[in-house]
């Protein structure tokens, strides 16, 4: 450690001489000729040591050790006096000041030399204690971040677990009234199988009513087919829900990622439909990746979602999807006409907590939790705003190779 040394002195010869034998000894040496220039030396230069003169113009050597000491916001300074005074009740009020050492003139080298020593290992420790005080703030206020941040979590994991229950009691009271409406449509089908004939011999002798007649003739397919479909995608809707909230131990298997695609644009049907274009460009030859297949949804409903929010504040815009099997690799690519993301947030976005949206949009929990998924899987996933304008997301992850399908036999078995 290089220590500085500060050398008050009004008297030119010993100035000079202290000077000289500091630095022969290799320290750094500031020199002032009265208390006012001290003051202003000790601020600007923060020595490590300070040897101060009883006697100086201006403000005494005393009166400076007691300035010192009350602003001593920045490190240490050892206080060495320097004076001809002699007497016991001398020596008291200059350590009471707050000088750490007191030498009487004239001095003997060895001995400065000595005391000198003894300031510079109480400078090094208080230097070293300073720093490790330092670490441990730094530490605190790192724990502190954890803790508020894992609160955040815990909370957010709660009020999700909340609402996967929700969503299981929802899903069961829709799928009741939903089996009902299957069961008559059916019924219905079966009726008017039965009276369809009579309807038709009707329109030959009606008069006035025929119109009506072949109205519901021709009607009355589209209507039970518009029932029959209607309650498949009520049908679809309650099992993706229930399958995304529904806990569970990770299960990883032989999936098809465009599956999981149709999948979660079913699931993101509402988000979507009112001012996104879906563009799809799914490989038809795409191999199989072993993954959990709902953990992958996950990622692609938030991607999914977050283009819409994206999209949205723009009126109208498109979604584009592509899968494509790239060397040992399958690659999702996920890009939106939206707003894209400032480029000083690229980096920020994958941080828990961290969004773009408006207060009360999102939890900035989306997109660590799908940075997380596709690293469980060995993946990889990169992001960036496009030339055209909006936000490109890539997705990497091993394909099944046809070596690894005993591979993918042994771990299924296994279960």
């Amino acid at each position: 450690m290089n220590i500085k040394i500060l050398i008050a002195e009004d008297d030119t010869a010993p100035r000079l001489a202290l000077k000289r034998i500091f630095q022969k000894w290799g320290y750094v040496v500031v020199v002032a000729k009265d208390g006012n220039e001290a003051w202003q030396l000790l601020q600007a230069e923060r020595p490590g040591i300070a040897v101060l003169d009883w006697m100086m113009p201006c403000i005494n050597g005393v009166e400076l050790c007691r300035k010192i000491r009350e602003k001593q916001d920045t490190g240490y300074t050892y206080i060495i006096l320097l004076t001809s005074k002699v007497e016991n009740k001398d020596i008291v009020v200059g350590l009471d000041a707050g000088a750490d050492d007191y030498i009487v003139k004239p001095f003997n080298t060895e001995i400065l030399r000595s005391r000198v020593n003894v300031g510079v290992r109480v400078v090094e420790y208080e230097a070293g204690l300073a720093e490790k005080n330092a670490q441990l703030q730094r530490y605190s206020d790192e724990m502190e971040r954890l803790a508020e941040e894992r609160s955040k979590q815990l909370i957010h994991a709660e009020r999700m677990a909340t609402v996967g229950l929700l969503s299981a009691g929802i899903a069961h009271e829709i799928n009741n009234p939903t089996t009902f409406i299957a069961g008559n449509a059916q019924t219905l089908e079966r009726f008017w199988q039965d009276v369809k004939p009579t309807f038709q011999q009707q329109i030959s002798i009606a008069g006035a009513d025929r119109e009506k007649l072949e109205f519901i003739l021709e009607a009355m397919p589209k209507i039970l087919n518009g029932i029959h479909n209607g309650v498949k995608r009520i049908s679809r809707i309650v099992k993706g829900l229930k399958a995304f909230c529904h806990q569970q131990e990770e299960t990883k298997g032989a999936c098809n990622v465009n599956d999981s695609v149709e999948q979660s644009l079913e699931f993101c049907h509402n988000a979507l439909k009112y001012h996104v274009t879906v563009q799809k460009n799914l490989a038809g030859d795409i191999p199989e990746i072993m993954a959990d297949s709902q953990q992958i949804e996950q990622v692609l409903i938030n991607l999914f979602v977050n283009a819409a929010d994206a999209i949205e504040e723009n009126c109208e815009g498109t979604l584009t999807i592509q899968t494509q099997h790239k060397d040992n690799t399958v690659v999702i690519s996920v890009d939106d006409t939206g707003h894209g993301i400032p480029e000083d947030k690229l980096d920020d976005i994958w941080q828990p907590f961290f969004t773009t949206k408006v207060v009360g949009k999102g939890t900035g929990l989306g997109l660590s939790t799908v940075l997380g998924i596709i690293q469980n899987h060995d993946g990889q996933i990169k992001v960036e705003n496009k030339s055209t304008g909006g936000a490109l997301f890539t997705i990497t992850l091993p394909a099944i190779l046809q070596g690894d399908k005993k591979i993918e036999s042994e771990i299924v078995n296994s279960r």
